[in-house]
């Protein structure tokens, strides 16, 4: 058992004993350590920020946020609310995105992956009922049945109705039926597998950097996360239903908060202030599309002051804004 300096409390798991092969699915499941393939985009050298991260548990084992009471409650409130991965359909939750969006609508081109440099700030002045976060998306199925929905996500956040307080957490999220009765966040329910001894979901980040790729491996078909060179862990094929390729992929920060109270920050609080850059949407092959192949549109649903978006090929992706809108009261 280790507890962190903020009160959380993580266990060193057997790689093969956990919470991952609880699933159904996957109780044939041969676990992958290694990635057979690599998105040629990837950084060749880990990073001085990735080498910064605690070494926490042996080799065999891997970290794992234990999940208490008040977080299975709280995941409860998520699934009635529907406030999962930030798609707010509540009427008392307003949610306000900016990104920029790659897909394949109408086009012959087939996504295996992303690969982005993600900044992190520890934002303040995030109220408990309120939520901002910075992630990528891989989808399928965004236009067919519900149970063939299936969506990845990774990022950072602020999510008190997720992590239990208001700091900065690494997460994840999967679902493979539209958000319905399939998938979670973190490591709240079998399926993720965790391959990483000291980054995991759930886990306060304070380093300035995520080099998140997000790819399938071209073997075994399961869906990798890295962060620069180093493995955190993968969703299996064996628990998506639709994702042999990615029909969209979306690079964006979202916020929430209830209609009473202004919107909160995203990004670093300020217009245009954080970024995604070194931005590679991958083919078959995990090499880059050229531009013209990755059809980006970029999406804002408020603009100036209050958040701003703007995408260019060779800078990237410039998000950000201090919030404070509120919906007009009648």
């Amino acid at each position: 058992m280790i507890q962190d300096e903020y009160g959380i409390t993580f266990d060193c798991v057997d790689i093969y004993k956990q919470p991952a092969f609880d699933h159904p699915l996957l109780k044939n499941h041969t676990l992958q350590i290694k990635s057979t393939s690599f998105p040629k985009s990837m950084n060749k050298h880990l990073s001085s920020e990735t080498v910064k991260l605690p070494r926490r548990c042996p080799q065999g084992t891997v970290l794992i946020r234990r999940t208490t009471r008040e977080d299975l409650i709280r995941a409860k409130q998520i699934q009635r609310t529907k406030r999962i991965g930030l798609q707010e359909d509540t009427v008392s939750v307003q949610a306000y995105t900016v990104g920029v969006s790659f897909s394949s609508w109408n086009r012959p081109e087939k996504f295996y992956g992303i690969s982005a440099d993600l900044d992190v700030y520890q934002l303040t002045g995030i109220l408990d009922s309120q939520t901002s976060a910075t992630q990528m998306i891989i989808s399928k199925g965004e236009r067919g049945p519900l149970t063939f929905h299936n969506v990845l996500q990774a990022g950072f956040h602020v999510h008190h109705e997720v992590e239990g307080d208001n700091f900065t957490h690494f997460f994840t999220y999967w679902t493979s039926d539209g958000y319905q009765n399939s998938g979670c966040f973190n490591i709240r329910c079998s399926g993720f597998v965790q391959t990483s001894e000291r980054l995991t979901p759930g886990l306060v980040y304070t380093l300035r950097n995520l080099a998140l790729s997000i790819y399938r491996d071209r073997k075994t078909s399961n869906w990798m996360l890295f962060n620069d060179q180093e493995p955190i862990g993968y969703w299996p094929k064996e628990i998506l239903t639709n994702m042999a390729d990615s029909s969209r992929i979306q690079l964006s920060a979202t916020a929430s908060s209830p209609t009473d109270q202004p919107s909160p920050p995203t990004g670093n609080g300020e217009l245009g202030g954080a970024s995604f850059k070194k931005i590679s949407v991958l083919n078959g092959g995990l090499d880059p599309y050229p531009s013209n192949v990755q059809h980006a549109e970029t999406f804002l649903d408020i603009g100036k002051p209050f958040y701003e978006g703007i995408y260019n090929v060779d800078s990237g992706f410039i998000y950000g804004g201090p919030g404070g809108w509120e919906p007009p009261k009648f």
